[in-house]
């Protein structure tokens, strides 16, 4: 029998193997360690925690947008304040503007008194002596009038509510700015639902001699009207009443905001009822206008006022309120 040729085991190769081992384990260990971090990449990579990752997103955003819409609101309040003040401010000036008008305009009326009549004295006529020129006994703030008879006519619409002081105060000047020669009557007029409502003052209809009592009495008559304002302006009623030839009035002062309502006057423009009161004005009675109230904040009211005077050979005047009426 044949014996194996031995072979000896190199050293070499036996520390290959132990080389490749090691490796191996340390490898494997390395392996081991970083495991979990490599699980978090996956989980983070994952649709769910991109969708969580958006939500999140969206989140902070909207929590960002309310911040600001919060913000936006505070600037807006701000400037809301700052408006307010700002028209306060105006109304403020506008008031003291007014004043400082009324008081001029009262000044001005102070500086030209009314023009007594002198007694007449008894001499010869002369037959080739002109006529004299009929004068004014009659003043107020730059109007005046010739006429003995005189009627006050009050619009008692609505809007006027808030305007009581400055009307009760260009009415009581009319009054006082009468003489003994003159006859007075005051009408209010206004249409309410239950139709036209014309109160007046002395309740016969007809003149009132002037005299300090009179007077007394006409201005609590316009007083105990100031609480009844309501309802349109019915001037085509009161006109066409006071316009008749049984109304004694040569001269008619309308005390009015100038704001008359088509339904309350047969369907009539402002223009149109400035042709028919002159059409019916068929003795050329004077009508001077008063506009009182915060004329100056609607159009055509001043148009209104002015035409009718300058039509009927009145005059007009305009007094501004310090107060604010129902319909500004």
């Amino acid at each position: 029998m044949k014996r194996r040729v031995s072979r000896a085991v190199g050293v070499f190769s036996m520390s290959a193997i132990d080389l490749f081992a090691a490796s191996m384990g340390a490898f494997a260990l390395l392996a081991i360690i970083l495991l979990p971090y490599y699980q978090n990449e996956i989980v983070e990579n994952t649709p769910e925690n991109a969708i969580a990752d958006l939500l999140r997103a969206a989140e902070l955003s909207q929590v960002e947008t309310e911040e600001k819409r919060k913000a936006l609101e505070k600037k807006r309040e701000a400037a809301s304040r700052n408006v307010s003040d700002i028209e306060s401010q105006a109304q403020n000036l506008l008031a003291q503007l007014r004043a400082a008008e009324n008081g001029l305009l009262e000044k001005q009326a102070a500086a030209q008194p009314a023009i007594k009549v002198p007694e007449p004295v008894a001499e010869a006529p002369a037959p080739t002596e002109a006529p004299k020129p009929t004068l004014a006994t009659f003043r107020f703030l730059g109007m005046n009038t010739s006429k003995d008879d005189v009627a006050i006519a009050l619009d008692m619409n609505r809007c006027l509510g808030g305007h009581e002081k400055t009307v009760t105060r260009a009415i009581d000047r009319i009054i006082d700015s009468l003489q003994d020669n003159h006859g007075l009557k005051i009408v209010g007029f206004q249409q309410t639902d239950s139709g036209p409502r014309r109160p007046s003052w002395p309740s016969t209809g007809g003149l009132r001699n002037v005299t300090p009592s009179s007077q007394q009495e006409a201005k609590s008559f316009i007083q105990g009207l100031m609480g009844s304002f309501g309802g349109s302006a019915s001037m085509l009623d009161a006109f066409t009443q006071m316009l008749s030839s049984s109304s004694p009035a040569e001269a008619i002062f309308l005390v009015s905001d100038g704001l008359p309502n088509p339904r309350a006057n047969d369907g009539l423009s402002p223009n149109a009822l400035v042709s028919r009161i002159t059409q019916l004005n068929r003795e050329n009675k004077e009508i001077h206008t008063v506009v009182v109230g915060n004329y100056f904040d609607y159009q055509g009211t001043v148009e209104f006022m002015e035409e009718l005077a300058r039509r009927n050979n009145g005059q007009f005047m305009a007094l501004a309120s310090t107060g604010k009426g129902i319909c500004d």
